[in-house]
């Protein structure tokens, strides 16, 4: 008779039963990281990495906020309004790619301090807007920025965490969720005493409209702070898998030996402790380009290179690199999870964008009132996170976590539109911070697991080009909402619920072990026979 006893993935007291397991496909990289830990070097990482997810949710919050005051700044037509909030998705989807990519080829720490550098300085700019297209214009290069920071700080996060703390990973989207709860205080203290009384798109001194520039100025200078904190009070070491990856193990040696040494526990390391190739690699489609830089997948062509030389080959190298992820081994995971991160965001945004205008169906509330309703659910949202964090770690998993959320959020969509119709403002309330906190506890899964599934050669663009879609279907969402609503005022509601359906199933099609970090965990479900 025997027993079978599983395993958990965070369990540590058998991690020796695992380092000399040949089903372990761990490299020596990854058990040299395990053997470092979770220390004060990882949890201020957490923290630094915290601030860009912030920002980013911080931002379009923001953006929402600033939209009928900006409508009456410039008198824009409804039918042009939402041209503002495209412009920023647009630039935030080539930020995700351009910044994404960039940490592949580049470093994790170059984007890393970067995106929200330039994120403060054309917030910072946008304050100072002259009309309806500089604003356009300036929240379009402030999206580029900002929509870097989360694939480029989860990348960089996951890769310094050890194997049994890489749920904390999740732990981020409590940040992104602080952000939008930032946004709406700030507007409560500096919007309403500065703004014109009535939402009307006429008859508004812009002299005594000014509180929408006094946010975008407050929070430029709050995401300024952000970027100084983590360069002068925290040293950055460079991810010790990128510089393995980049053909340059002897600078991993040392950044991993001064993580180690910042964290208390100083380790001695040699060549064979920072091996990273037990994994067959994937096939490169860009291997002449890496041949000519000595092997070194990551490295940047330099030397004698002519500008439009330099040009193309990094256009080459780019294309090169999202093949990668669309080779065979990849392409049926990719485009799941692209599918996934398009739809979600689609039909989130759709809801959100649209949520003030419904809350404020009466026509009675004041700006006051109507960003009290705001700060509430965006409060509604904030334990997603730290619900999704601990869902993962349940027996459901990231996949049922994740798709169970997801369609949780779609459930309260409907409960959202039974209440409207029904006239209870209670439920209206209530089903909002629903699908508040359903939809955070989904994005804070999504987040969390999506840079596991990916290879580290690939995961900055796999990452990258996810981000990217989800501002796709933030740039139609908006537009194709506003049609809807000329139907119906509950049209926009009802189909964020189907969109939901359709990304739950994407979810529902991966598989919970998918790829490189879900094989890791796979290997840790050991199961002890007794006899």
């Amino acid at each position: 008779m025997s027993a079978y006893f599983p395993v958990p993935d965070a369990d540590e007291d058998i991690e020796h039963l695992l380092e000399d397991a040949d089903e372990d496909p761990r490299t020596q990289l990854d058990k040299t990281i395990d053997r470092i830990g979770m220390g004060s070097y990882q949890w201020t990482l957490l923290c630094l990495c915290g601030f860009g997810w912030m920002a980013d949710n911080m931002w379009l919050q923001a953006v929402a906020i600033v939209l009928p005051r900006v409508q009456q700044h410039y008198s824009v037509p409804d039918n042009y309004i939402g041209i503002v909030s495209s412009t920023m998705f647009a630039g935030m989807m080539l930020g995700a790619v351009g910044w994404g990519t960039c940490s592949d080829l580049i470093g994790r720490s170059t984007a890393f301090n970067a995106t929200l550098f330039f994120t403060a300085l054309f917030g910072i700019l946008a304050s100072f807007s002259w009309s309806y297209p500089s604003l356009c214009v300036l929240l379009f290069f402030l999206g580029t920025a900002v929509g870097g920071s989360m694939p480029t700080d989860g990348t960089l996060l996951l890769e310094h965490m050890p194997h049994n703390k890489l749920h904390l990973v999740t732990g981020l989207s409590l940040f992104f969720s602080v952000g939008s709860v930032l946004a709406a205080l700030f507007a409560l203290v500096l919007v309403p005493r500065n703004s014109c009384v009535t939402i009307a798109t006429t008859a508004c001194d812009p002299a005594l409209n000014n509180g929408w520039k006094h946010l975008l100025a407050a929070l430029g200078i709050l995401t300024l702070t952000m970027f100084v904190a983590r360069i002068v009070f925290f040293r950055l070491y460079e991810s010790p898998r990128f510089l393995v990856h980049a053909g340059r193990p002897a600078e991993a040696i040392e950044a991993l030996q001064l993580i180690a040494l910042f964290n208390g526990a100083p380790v001695e390391l040699v060549l064979a402790d920072v091996d990273d190739t037990a994994k067959l690699p994937l096939p490169d489609p860009d291997a002449d380009a890496d041949v000519e830089n000595g092997g070194a997948g990551y490295q940047v062509i330099g030397g004698g290179h002519g500008k439009e030389e330099y040009v193309r080959h990094w256009a080459h190298r780019w294309f090169g690199r999202v093949r990668m992820v669309l080779v065979p081994e990849w392409r049926r995971t990719s485009l799941l999870v692209w599918g996934a991160w398009c739809g979600m965001a689609l039909a989130y945004t759709m809801f959100n964008v649209f949520l003030p205008k419904l809350l404020e169906s009466s026509g009675t509330k004041s700006i006051e009132e109507g960003l009290w309703d705001v700060l509430v659910y965006t409060l509604g949202g904030c334990p997603g996170a730290l619900v999704g964090a601990k869902l993962i770690l349940t027996p459901l998993g990231r996949r049922w976590s994740l798709a169970g959320s997801t369609l949780i959020t779609a459930a309260f969509c409907i409960m959202f539109v039974f209440a409207q119709s029904a006239e209870l403002a209670w439920a209206v309330r209530l089903s909002a911070i629903g699908v508040g906190l359903a939809s955070t506890t989904m994005w804070a899964v999504l987040y969390g697991w999506t840079p596991e599934i990916f290879g580290t050669k690939v995961r900055g663009t796999a990452c990258g080009i996810a981000s990217a879609l989800s501002r796709i279907g933030g740039m139609i969402a908006p537009i194709l909402g506003g049609v809807l609503l000329l139907f119906s005022r509950a049209a926009p509601v009802y189909t964020s619920m189907v969109t939901f359906v359709f990304a739950a199933g994407c979810v529902l099609l991966l598989s919970e072990d998918a790829g490189e970090g879900g094989r890791s965990r796979a290997a840790r479900r050991v199961k002890v026979v007794v006899h």
